[in-house]
């Protein structure tokens, strides 16, 4: 009985163990894990450290159900939400051009050429609209970071509902109006996450969804209870804000102003996040916001801090795979190359749209763009100075991709402000009046008004139909001295007076080349200061008035205006002049030819040839025609008069000829950024009649010029000598040459 009784118990042993195992395989069918939750603060260029944090969590294998940011944490978020790899993160953002996108700087080669004519002269501008002068809501545009943003997120282009990423996600955005934090879950990722980092100040706020929007960190910068509100369990948060300042010797810049005056209306924020976060990960560095260049440093920051955390956040995603285990999400997000655009809407004002917009944009349907074709159309759009806030979304609409446009009325125009002092034109300082679309039309028009011991006003009207006829007409007036000598000894002082007016075509192709055909009326007057038997002439007074017709072409594609390092630029240019006055019989054939050509070779990273070479040919029936002469001296690189041409070693318009050819040889050394050693030879001739050129001495100078890219334009000083004068000679520029 005993014997029974035991198997018995043994039985229901066994039963109830099993039914025990079963409810409890059931249980764990039933459990599921908490959902965590990943909150990335803003903070400017310190938010490069969250890229060490994201490589932290990839590697242990750590569950994100959800990620909500702010400015900087919302694009670094966003991109990881759309499955970028954290390797690949970074090496995106060591791709990128930091100076030019923070700068907003436009290559020269997207600019018209009377742009860069009048343009490239300016400590700054000021904005003329409704007939005011204001300094713009911002320092800096948002074209370049616009398009970084629509590249970076362009492979979930049709995706509108954040929900739907690889990883839900969310950013703050602050209405500019009422000052309230907006929560951006949805429309365009790359349009969300630029409202949420438009940090007040140096990016200009955008519209979108109904807002005007700047950065999302002025009231939220640490969206926790966002990210909570998704459904998270566990937050895991990124912090890079600054500590909170007591001491006003700590705001010692005006990007620590700036960012302590926008961390006043998020302290609730930040507070409240902290005490939802479960990990919460701080990293200090002295780096502030806009220090974009330092990605390199602020990386390998961020990875040390946050393998400080590794075993801790190892032991969190060991614990929740335990519960249920997440595959690692496989993170091979790239930027699109290209797509196929089958409607491109621009919207904007209706009637500049079809006379200038619709010229940078092929809207057939099903045409093949890539994403680089999309960015140079936008960017020789911008280029034009005819609109303002120039960008692009990409989208999808009933299985059509779309292509919109959108651009803002650029208002009247523009004030800008320069100054210049050299030896050869002294100091005067320029005042630049542009207004474009005027009468709604593309017409143009510049205004540079130099004032000082070489004044001037030099204004032009053009309306630049492209590679279609325009029109343009120019007003050139100027006054400027100089100086003639015998060896060392000052021979004369001599004060030249000019009138030159002008109308011609222009026919412009790729923002780079100008064809001109043209006439223009040509005033000019040499006085005399001392009367000397060794001057150019022997009268005291000399004037002339004359017409020319003339053709041109000018090609420019150099990077830069004043320290190049690669493209070229040439420039021919023929004349016929007659003058109106009766000299003589012999005066109805005059023709004037000169041709200039520089370039620039990279030879190494900071090491650039530049050679250059000028050619120039006054045939002359008259000696008269003084203006048409070729001069030679001086280191100013945009003189006043077209045929003088710069020499090292020689003083200003030392030589003249009616024949002259020079070449030269310059190298050109950043040492360090933004300070330049140039190494210079010129060799040349120069006469009044052909034979000349080779009975006349030929002429060489040689020098080494120090220079500093500076704000305020290129400060100069050159150390020259020629086998024309004896001794060494001394060249200062300071500022942008007018």
């Amino acid at each position: 009985m005993t014997k029974y009784f035991s198997v018995l118990f043994f039985l229901v042993l066994i039963f109830q163990s099993n039914k025990l195992f079963a409810q409890d395989a059931e249980l764990k069918k039933n459990i599921r894990r908490p959902k965590v939750g990943l909150v990335l603060s803003g903070g400017g260029a310190k938010g490069y450290a969250y890229i060490g944090l994201l490589k932290v969590l990839h590697e242990v294998n750590m569950p994100i159900d959800y990620i909500g940011g702010s400015s900087i944490g919302a694009i670094v978020g966003g991109m990881y939400a759309i499955g970028y790899h954290p390797n690949t993160i970074e090496k995106i953002i060591r791709n990128e051009d930091w100076d030019k996108i923070i700068t907003n700087k436009l290559d020269r080669k997207y600019l018209a050429l009377e742009e860069r004519h009048f343009g490239e002269k300016h400590i700054f501008n000021m904005q003329i609209d409704d007939y005011k002068i204001g300094i713009g809501s911002s320092l800096l545009g948002s074209l370049n970071v616009d398009l970084m943003l629509n590249r970076f997120f362009s492979s979930v282009y049709y995706i509108t509902d954040f929900n739907e990423l690889d990883t839900p996600f969310l950013c703050i955005g602050t209405d500019l109006i009422t000052g309230k934090a907006v929560v951006l879950n949805s429309g365009s990722l790359a349009r969300a996450a630029r409202a949420s980092m438009a940090i007040p100040g140096y990016f200009p706020s955008i519209y979108y969804q109904g807002h005007h929007f700047i950065d999302g960190g002025v009231v939220n910068n640490y969206p926790a209870e966002q990210v909570k509100d998704l459904g998270a369990n566990i937050i895991i948060g990124g912090d890079v804000q600054s500590k909170q300042i007591t001491d006003i010797e700590e705001l010692g810049s005006i990007a620590k102003v700036l960012d302590h005056i926008i961390g006043y209306q998020r302290i609730e924020a930040n507070e409240k996040g902290k005490e939802l976060t479960n990990t919460y990960i701080r990293f200090e560095m002295d780096y502030n916001m806009m220090d974009f260049t330092e990605f390199d440093s602020i990386i390998a920051l961020g990875e040390r801090v946050s393998m400080l955390y590794y075993d801790e956040l190892k032991a969190l995603a060991d614990s929740l795979n335990a519960i249920e285990y997440s595959e690692p999400k496989e993170l091979n997000s790239t930027p699109l190359d290209s797509i196929e655009i089958d409607i491109v809407e621009l919207v904007g004002d209706e009637s500049l749209q079809k006379k200038i917009a619709r010229g940078y944009f092929d809207e057939k349907k099903g045409n093949a763009k890539t994403i680089s074709e999309i960015e140079e159309s936008i960017k020789y759009l911008s280029g034009t100075k005819s609109f303002s806030n120039v960008y692009y979304e990409l989208c999808k609409e009933q299985d059509t991709n779309k292509l919109k446009v959108y651009y803002g009325d650029i208002g009247q125009g523009s004030l800008g402000i320069g100054l210049n002092y050299n030896d050869d034109y002294n100091g005067n300082i320029l005042i630049n009046a542009t207004f474009r679309n005027l009468w709604n039309t593309r017409a143009k028009f510049f205004a540079d008004l130099t004032i000082g011991t070489s004044p001037r006003l030099h204004a032009l009207y053009i309306i630049n139909n492209g590679i279609k006829p325009g029109i343009g007409v120019e007003l050139d007036m100027f006054s400027f001295g100089y100086s003639t000598y015998d060896g060392n000894r000052k021979v004369n002082n001599w004060d030249f007076d000019n009138l030159k007016t002008a109308i011609f075509m222009p026919m412009t192709y790729e923002n780079n080349k100008i064809f001109k055909l043209g006439f223009q009326y040509h005033y000019f007057r040499f006085l005399q200061d001392v009367g000397n038997k060794d001057s150019l002439v022997d009268v005291n007074d000399v004037f002339e008035h004359l017409g020319e017709a003339f053709v041109s072409i000018d090609i420019d594609s150099r990077d830069e205006a004043y320290f190049a390092t690669d493209g070229s630029q040439f420039e021919m240019k023929g004349k016929y002049v007659f003058p109106f006055a009766d000299y003589s019989s012999d005066n109805n054939l005059n023709m004037y030819l000169h041709l200039k050509y520089r370039s620039n070779f990279k030879l190494a990273k900071n090491f650039v040839f530049k050679p250059s070479i000028y050619g120039g040919i006054s045939h002359q029936k008259s000696d008269s025609l003084h203006n048409q002469m070729y001069a030679l001296g001086g280191q100013n690189q945009m003189n006043y008069m077209e045929n003088i041409v710069p020499f090292t070693g020689l003083r200003f318009i030392e030589e003249f000829g009616r024949y002259a050819g020079v070449a030269r040889a310059h190298f050109q050394y950043e040492f360090y950024k933004d300070f330049y050693a140039t190494a210079m030879s010129d060799v040349g001739v120069i006469g009044t009649e052909w034979k000349q050129l080779i009975d006349n001495k030929i002429l060489f100078g040689y020098g080494l010029k120090l220079s500093y890219e500076s704000f305020i334009g290129p400060i100069e000083l050159s150390m020259m000598g020629s086998n024309k004068n004896n001794g060494m000679t001394l060249f200062l520029n300071i500022g942008y040459y007018l």
